[in-house]
């Protein structure tokens, strides 16, 4: 069974990512997944969404932990789990970005949402309770 943490980014938006991005935690990048933008440039086409829409404080983004148990499945399902969750919740609006950790003993995910549609620039509250996230991962295996 998967646990799913929610974190607000209030400040350093770019250092959140850049930890999600690791290289040495992702396989070199091969676990690093994006939904409305592209990876290498996902941190400067949020900052843009949000200057478009002169949305550039408060809540920057959401980070969304998702971490499975021990050898429960393989760092590829696990990303694509995470990649599933993401275009479900988000995919319609906002950009997102879903690295898959293997560096520790359970592989988890590092789900990185801007705050800001590119849509209409309207700011994403979180309106998505923990009761769907859980179901989801209910449903995981069936990605």
């Amino acid at each position: 069974m998967a646990i799913t943490k929610y974190k607000v980014i209030k400040k350093n938006l770019d250092a959140v990512i850049n930890y999600a991005m690791n290289g040495e935690k992702t396989e070199n990048g091969i676990l690093v997944s994006a939904i409305n933008c592209l990876p290498q440039t996902a941190y400067s086409q949020m900052m843009l969404t949000k200057k478009a829409f002169h949305k550039e404080d408060g809540r920057l983004g959401y980070h969304i932990i998702q971490s499975f148990n021990g050898n429960e499945i393989s760092p590829d399902k696990c990303n694509k789990i995470g990649i599933n969750l993401a275009e479900q919740l988000w995919g319609d609006k906002y950009q997102v970005i879903v690295c898959t950790h293997t560096n520790k003993k359970n592989v988890h995910n590092h789900i990185v949402l801007n705050s800001v549609s590119f849509v209409d620039g309207s700011k994403y509250h979180n309106s998505v309770s923990y009761t769907h996230l859980r179901a989801h991962e209910t449903r995981r295996h069936l990605v």
